[in-house]
């Protein structure tokens, strides 16, 4: 699992770094918000995924095992051996895990616990990704596209569609294995020294890394090929290219003295939307207004004539975050 999980997150900064100035708008609540690229939203995927890497290693090392007995107390290796808890250590070196503290006739669940958790947690990652590529394939956004092949078939009774089925495929997934994590915590409840009501529901612990092996292979080749439409990004960039000033503009009109700017631009964006005219023209026409526009710096005013720059650090984070898993995976 590992080693594909780092591969797909090499393909991820690959994507990141390739698209650290690709203009995208940025969206909340399902509308458009501010600028970023799309380099950036990529980084946030290579980040949370690099945390989850780095939780499934952390939780694979502290797997602990036991070779003490019935009810974890060494009677009988007592009988048999003059150490019996090198004996247990030996073995639990052989099979690389950590000797737990203490056990009964089964080891401490908590450790497992901690690997479900982390590979669960990676497992919403893939999903997450797979769920906002296939919202950017929507025909009316469009933004990227994933290659099919010759012989690939995109519907089965409408030829000319192209279905994210790989996307869709993972978050359906992760739908049906993610409510597993709760069997792992039942199964944490053991009377006493052991029962067996966890002897049937932990059978199917392996079912889950199956799964997202799976689905890490999926979203691997996906990314390797995605296409990415900047004209696509550019295009709906513009549908929102009058109206995502209002941000810097209030902001800016607060910083130069202005008592109530929100308010203010939230009347010129009512006026945009209805004459289809810039915001800034507008705020040009009102003498109030415009004396506080005529304090904007050029780099200030250009924010507000030219939103396309208004990115903030989206490339600069891309590159950091990129850079940093880089150096740690």
């Amino acid at each position: 699992l590992l080693p594909k999980l780092i591969s797909l997150e090499r393909a991820w900064v690959k994507v990141a770094l390739n698209h650290k100035d690709t203009l995208q708008i940025g969206r909340t609540h399902g509308q458009h918000a501010v600028p970023i690229t799309f380099g950036f939203a990529m980084a946030g995927y290579v980040d949370r995924l690099g945390n989850r890497i780095k939780e499934i290693e952390r939780a694979c090392e502290n797997l602990s095992g036991k070779f003490s007995g019935a009810v974890g107390a060494f009677n009988a290796t007592s009988l048999v051996v003059k150490s019996p808890q090198k004996l247990e250590s030996d073995v639990m070196k052989f099979l690389r895990l950590k000797v737990a503290r203490h056990s009964t006739q089964i080891a401490p669940p908590e450790p497992m616990q901690d690997l479900v958790n982390a590979v669960v947690g990676a497992f919403g990652v893939l999903a997450n990704f797979a769920d906002d590529m296939r919202h950017l394939q929507r025909t009316e956004i469009a933004e990227i596209a994933e290659e099919f092949s010759k012989q690939q078939v995109g519907s089965s009774t409408m030829p000319h569609k192209r279905n994210p089925i790989s996307f869709e495929n993972v978050k359906s997934m992760f739908k049906a294995f993610v409510p597993r994590i709760v069997t792992v915590y039942l199964d944490s409840v053991s009377e006493h020294q052991r029962d067996l009501t966890n002897s049937a529901s932990q059978r199917f612990l392996p079912e889950l890394f199956a799964a997202i092996v799976y689905c890490t292979d999926k979203m691997n080749d996906s990314t390797k090929n995605l296409f990415v439409d900047s004209k696509a990004m550019k295009r709906n960039f513009g549908f929102s290219a009058l109206s995502i000033v209002a941000e810097p503009l209030y902001i800016l009109l607060a910083i130069h003295g202005h008592k109530d700017a929100h308010e203010a631009v939230r009347e010129l964006t009512l006026k945009s939307q209805k004459s289809g005219r810039p915001v800034f023209d507008i705020a040009m026409d009102d003498k109030k207004l415009k004396l506080y526009l005529m304090q904007f710096s050029k780099k200030e005013t250009d924010f507000i004539k030219n939103p396309q720059n208004y990115v903030g650090l989206s490339a600069k984070k891309t590159v950091e975050v990129c850079k940093y898993w880089k150096s740690v995976l």
